[in-house]
C-alpha cells in the first residue's frame, strides 16, 4: 500500500520483522491504521517504544513523511480509536477485549506525550474528553473515599473518659494486665491480641484524658515495647506506687 506511512508486510509471504504490520491476504486500502493498532496489541506495551521507532524510521527514511508528520498522524489514529472504543457498549460481546485494547491505547498515548517535541496538541474535543473522563473518575474515587469518611466518622467521638488526676499510670498498669490474660480452656491462648503494642498507646491517647489534659504518645510509648521480652533501655516500668489493682483469672 503506497499511500502509508507504515511498514507492511509483502502479500503472500511472512513478515520480514516482527514489526511489519498486516495480514498476507486481504484488502488494505483504509485500514492501515487498523493493522497498526492489532500489531501494538500484539506485541505488547513493553515493546510500544522499538514499535514507534521502528516504523518513524520507515516513514522518515522512505521520504514518506517528517518526523513530525508520522507523530502527528499517529497521535490521531490513537485519539480516534481510543474515542471508538469507549463508545463501544458496555454489554458487546467484544467487551473484555475492548477494555484490554482501550487501556493498551491510553498506555500507548501516554507514552506518545512524553516524546512531544513537536508542538502537536490533540484537538479541543479529544482533549474535554480525555479531561472529563479523567475528572469523572477524580468524582468517583471522590465519592469512594468520602464514603470511607462517612463509616469511619460513626465511630468518631469528641468525648473523652476523664482519668483521675495523678492516676494515669495507674490506668497503664491495668491496660498492661489486659494484655497479659489467658483463656483458661485454650492452653493459654491470650484474651487480647493487638498487632502491636503501640496500639495500646493509640487507645489511650485517643479516648481517655488526664485530668483536664490531652495524653501525648510520647509520654506513653516507653511502657509499651513492641519486644516484650527484650524491651530494650528506653522501657519504663510502672512503679509500685501507681499498682492498686490486680487481674487475676477464676
Amino acid at each position: 500500500m503506497k499511500d502509508t506511512y507504515f511498514k507492511i508486510r509483502r502479500p503472500f509471504s511472512i513478515r520480514q520483522h516482527r514489526y511489519d504490520i498486516g495480514s498476507p491476504v486481504g484488502f488494505w486500502t483504509l485500514y492501515d491504521d487498523n493493522h497498526f493498532l492489532a500489531r501494538l496489541y500484539q506485541i505488547g506495551n513493553e515493546e510500544q517504544e522499538a514499535f514507534y521507532s521502528y516504523h518513524l524510521q520507515y516513514a522518515v527514511s522512505s521520504g514518506k513523511c517528517t518526523e513530525a508528520e508520522f507523530y502527528a498522524h499517529v497521535r490521531e489514529i490513537v485519539a480516534d480509536h481510543i474515542e471508538a472504543l469507549r463508545k463501544e457498549s458496555p454489554f458487546s460481546r467484544n467487551h473484555g477485549r475492548n477494555r484490554a485494547n482501550l487501556k493498551m491505547l491510553r498506555i500507548f498515548r501516554d507514552y506518545l506525550i512524553t516524546i512531544n517535541t513537536y508542538g502537536y496538541l490533540d484537538p479541543v474535543d479529544i482533549t474535554i474528553t480525555r479531561y472529563n473522563t479523567e475528572i469523572n473518575e477524580l468524582k468517583t474515587q471522590l465519592a469512594q473515599k468520602e464514603q470511607l469518611l462517612k463509616d469511619i466518622k460513626v465511630f468518631e467521638t469528641d468525648q473523652k473518659i476523664r482519668i483521675t488526676k495523678g492516676y494515669l499510670y495507674t490506668l497503664v498498669d491495668i491496660i498492661q494486665q489486659l494484655g497479659e490474660l489467658r483463656l483458661p480452656d485454650k492452653d493459654g491462648v491470650r484474651l487480647l491480641r493487638p498487632s502491636t503494642e503501640m496500639v495500646w498507646v493509640k487507645l489511650i491517647c485517643k479516648y481517655f484524658q488526664h485530668g483536664e489534659d490531652e495524653i501525648s504518645v510520647q509520654t506513653l510509648r516507653s511502657y509499651f515495647p513492641a519486644d516484650k521480652n527484650n524491651p530494650g533501655i528506653k522501657y519504663r516500668d510502672i512503679q509500685s506506687k501507681n499498682k492498686f489493682y490486680k487481674i487475676i483469672n477464676l
